[in-house]
């Protein structure tokens, strides 16, 4: 076995690495004209909960522009840009209208298109006939807001994930505030290894024991993005959890207390989130909080706690916990905040254990570059539903003694093919499909 050779490596070296490089500005930077922001427009983006639009207008801040969303007195949905055009006061002080919204200043009136409907302190129509405000598309889906902030001749189906129609759920919606760049923030979902150590190793056992148990790990491109793949030994059960990141920024997680000790078959997920950029160093992750028996037999999950900037599981923003209560018992806001308001690439040092991460860079690069529509536009559709790929399965094995090496990474990829394999079909199917194969490769005694 090879040697390393430390004798250049000296200790208290500080003074040597005091330079910072520069961020990753094709995959961080998100404002109008910049390559990412640019790619990020060009899919629906969720921008706030449908709750928090009532009768007034709402102010908020997405892919580094100001906006105004609000209802007007029709029930349509309204998002423009938030100066007027007039002279630039804010909309959120506008009046709403059962047609629109009207600048509380000197009256100019804007339908949700941005379409200038009266500006009554001018004799004639010349400016109205020359001038939009801007303005974009919003659709309500399920108690949460999606607008399309892209060029309007390349606008895409909303699109519809199987996951979003599984029978018995309770979806409910949330806000997560977060001080960094939304990479740092979606990456973390490409990252399993530290569910093993800061969930669990770390900090005692944040979302169950089962998730420290040691792991065989893949990492797996799919129609849609990608996937990781993490195997387990638990409790005489092979448990394979496939996380899923869906470009350009949404993912799909399992239940987050999975016990693993008795059999599942393709199990769904337990949120469907977006990390949506409000700028370069600030992120909202909005999304639904997903309930449902099978997903939390022990009923640790508590709806109630989940809505703005509130979740039900440790670890998501800072208001949760005190300062040092975090510094004890870090959790994926800490980490991800501390990184830097922009994580510096150029200071890392990638370990083998970051492929995940690598390869979701990688993609996003590639995407960008590409200029194309994103992979849900040819993903595998039913019925205009798209098939997705985060699962949980768990099945038992016929001997109560850890599998030989390379068992573990085995049974993962095999239950990663066959789900591949089988995004067209509908749930039925592709559970039945799972069913067989295991029932095959890894028969009952």
């Amino acid at each position: 076995m090879k040697t390393i050779d430390t004798s250049g490596l000296k200790g208290y070296s500080g003074y040597f690495k005091r330079e910072v490089g520069e961020p990753d500005a094709e995959l961080t930077r998100v404002g109008p004209g910049t390559p990412c922001g640019e790619w990020l427009r060009r899919s629906w983006q969720p921008i706030c909960m449908a709750s928090e639009v009532r009768d007034l207008p709402v102010p908020l801040r997405i892919l580094g522009e100001d906006l105004v969303v609000f209802r007007d007195g029709s029930g349509r949905l309204g998002l423009l840009h938030k100066h007027c055009s007039h002279r630039g006061a804010s909309l959120e002080y506008g009046i709403i209208q059962q047609c629109g919204i009207v600048c509380c200043y000197h009256g100019w009136h804007y339908d949700i298109d941005g379409k200038i409907l009266s500006t009554p302190a001018e004799p004639t129509d010349r400016i109205r006939s020359r001038l939009v405000h801007g303005a974009y598309p919003v659709r309500e889906v399920n108690g949460i807001l999606f607008a399309y902030m892209g060029p309007p001749g390349d606008m895409p189906p909303m699109p519809s994930y199987d996951t979003q129609l599984i029978p018995d759920s309770q979806f409910v919606p949330f806000t997560l505030g977060i001080t960094c760049n939304w990479l740092q923030v979606y990456e973390n979902t490409q990252d399993p290894v530290h569910v093993v150590y800061l969930h669990t190793r770390m900090t005692g056992a944040q979302f169950g024991d089962a998730s420290g148990a040691e792991q065989e790990l893949d990492f797996v491109e799919t129609p849609l993005g990608m996937m990781n793949v993490q195997t387990r030994f638990w409790k005489n059960h092979y448990w394979n959890r496939t996380t899923e990141s869906i470009l350009p920024n949404c993912n799909q997680g399992g239940a987050i207390w999975e016990t693993a000790d008795t059999t599942k078959l393709f199990q769904r997920v337990a949120f469907l989130r977006w990390m949506v950029p409000i700028d370069d160093t600030h992120t909202v992750t909005i999304g639904w909080r997903i309930f449902r028996d099978e997903l939390d037999p022990q009923k640790i999950g508590d709806a109630s706690r989940v809505g703005k900037q509130s979740i039900d599981f440790v670890g998501q923003t800072e208001e949760e916990r005190s300062y040092e209560q975090r510094q004890r018992f870090p959790g994926d806001y800490e980490v991800q905040v501390s990184q830097r308001a922009i994580a510096v690439h150029a200071n890392e040092n990638l370990a083998t254990s970051d492929r995940g991460v690598a390869t979701l860079r990688r993609l996003i690069r590639n995407a960008i570059r590409a200029a194309g529509p994103v992979r849900s536009s040819t993903a595998p559709a039913k019925d205009g539903v798209i098939g997705t790929y985060c699962q949980d399965t768990v099945w038992p094995a016929t001997a109560n003694a850890t599998p030989a090496k390379g068992a573990l990474a085995e049974f993962g990829q095999r239950v990663a093919a066959t789900i591949l394999a089988s995004g067209h079909q509908d749930e039925a199917g592709r559970r039945a499909g799972l069913r067989q194969m295991l029932e095959t490769g890894y028969p009952l005694e």
